[in-house]
């Protein structure tokens, strides 16, 4: 994304109301979200086998749902965790 695609973008969101803005928020925190889960995917599909990757990602399902109640992910279900560099 280029500087003018940037300064437009920032433009807009600082025309939302409170609601908009939280609702785009959550839209791409979950974009972000997607993104991450798609590399783990790919490099589960690289390294393990596929019933090993099916089984992990069984069970990543099941934390995300079952243990922190996310169907759905929230900027509210993340706050305050970062991303942490694995040193890769």
């Amino acid at each position: 994304m280029d500087e003018q695609t940037r300064r437009r973008v920032f433009q807009k969101v600082k025309t939302f109301s409170n609601h908009k803005f939280w609702n785009w928020m959550n839209y791409m925190h979950s974009r972000a979200y997607a993104k991450a889960a798609q590399h783990y995917e790919e490099a589960m599909g690289i390294v393990l086998q596929p019933k090993q990757a099916a089984a992990v990602k069984s069970k990543a399902k099941e934390i995300r749902e079952k243990w922190d109640g996310m169907s759905t992910i929230t900027i509210d279900d993340t706050e305050g965790t970062e991303f942490q560099s694995l040193g890769v």
